[in-house]
């Protein structure tokens, strides 16, 4: 077993450009041992596959050495790239296949550095908490598996239990003068599920907020939202309108993801099922754009631009979050971080500025340890991680 992962290393640090000359007589002793082996060399240092996820991951399989991947890996992509971003990227391409299914940690048959063990004790993976604040300003706290009486707000009668907090109106038509709002806001490391009182699902990311009426008008449905959410609409004749900042997301029924963190560049809407229509007002002086997405499309803002991308996307691989699940298709470590501290909740910072643009792809367990996932982002090129005063650092 560690003898294969450590050929497989070796492959990384001669595509890296940092093998030493003992190690590269190691490995070519190991390519001239049998053509299957050289097959899997010339395979793995092409550099049009070098991306090609799963083409190189099953090089490997032969050898039995990783138990399995699950189903819903990634589609195999191309992508582009220039000569001095080839070696980068490819530091890579070891790393879903180590932690796929979590089974990464184990197959290094090796207890983690001992700092790593010791974050394991105060850094947890998330569960599904969140705070509901109400129309007075009230505050209620939701902890994992915890049910509490029906009260009612407004004309809606609210109940919480197995982390699903439901609104039901008897009469769906509102009675109330003015709008009674109420928030379900996610802490790091938290997530929880929303029954709206129209009948709409809303399932809700860590470090998220959702605002929304305790019953709708007849005209319109809109809720606000900073964050990620997946939100399952019913239909029932009246749009059902998303707003994330200045993107407006509109719907009559339909499934769907939005992922708009005030902390990242872009915001992201992927459909399931069903039609949106994307709208976004762009920046100063520019004219609003708005699209309208098919299944299976994604509409990606850049917050810094004026326009909306749309892109044939696998939405498995985005809404994975719900099914307990964590992915990253070739991103970078600053985004991958961003991610992993929302959901672990810890804080960290770059010594290595350079290390930010390192490119990731992997498909983790929402409830791995951190310090297995710290040591494969290790083992699958230079960076470093290191906990300093309740602080990870990357050098």
């Amino acid at each position: 077993m560690n003898d294969t992962f450590h050929i497989a290393d070796l492959i990384v640090r001669k595509i890296r450009g940092t093998i030493t000359p003992r190690e590269s007589d190691e490995l070519e002793e190991w390519i001239n041992e049998n053509p299957d082996n050289l097959s899997i060399y010339h395979r793995a240092t092409d550099r049009k596959n070098q991306l090609d996820k799963l083409e190189i991951y099953n090089l490997f399989r032969k050898e039995k050495v990783w138990a399995r991947l699950e189903e819903e890996l990634f589609p195999t992509k191309t992508i582009r790239l220039s000569p001095q971003k080839v070696l980068r990227y490819a530091a890579s391409i070891l790393l879903p296949l180590l932690v796929a299914g979590g089974v990464g940690y184990m197959l290094l048959n090796k207890p983690a550095q001992e700092t790593f063990a010791d974050l394991d004790e105060v850094i947890k993976p998330g569960s599904q908490k969140a705070v509901l604040i109400l129309a007075d300003g009230g505050t209620i706290e939701l902890e994992p598996g915890q049910s509490m009486a029906d009260f009612h707000e407004g004309d809606a009668l609210i109940r919480n239990e197995n982390n699903l907090l439901t609104y039901s109106v008897e009469d769906t038509r509102s009675s109330q003068a003015e709008m009674i709002y109420n928030e379900l806001k996610t802490p790091r490391g938290g997530g929880y599920n929303i029954k709206l009182s129209d009948g709409t699902g809303v399932w809700l990311n860590a470090g998220s907020s959702l605002r929304f009426p305790v019953s709708f008008s007849d005209s319109t449905r809109r809720v606000f939202l900073e964050g990620e959410a997946y939100f399952e609409v019913t239909h029932n004749g009246t749009p059902f309108i998303v707003n994330a900042e200045d993107m407006d997301v509109s719907v009559l029924g339909t499934s769907f993801n939005v992922s708009a963190y005030s902390d990242e560049p872009e915001f992201k809407t992927t459909l399931v099922d069903g039609i949106v229509s994307v709208t976004y007002p762009g920046t100063a002086g520019s004219i609003p754009v708005s699209e309208i997405l098919a299944p299976n499309q994604q509409a990606v803002v850049n917050k810094s631009g004026s326009e909306i991308s749309i892109a044939e996307v696998n939405t498995s691989f985005y809404t994975s979050w719900m099914r307990g699940k964590m992915e990253f298709n070739n991103e970078p470590l600053d985004i991958v971080m961003k991610r992993l501290a929302r959901w672990y909740d810890f804080e960290y910072e770059f010594e290595n500025s350079e290390a930010k643009d390192y490119h990731f792809s992997a498909r983790l367990d929402k409830s791995e340890n951190i310090s297995a996932i710290l040591e494969m982002l290790q083992l699958t090129t230079d960076v470093k991680f290191e906990a300093r005063e309740n602080k990870i650092v990357v050098y």
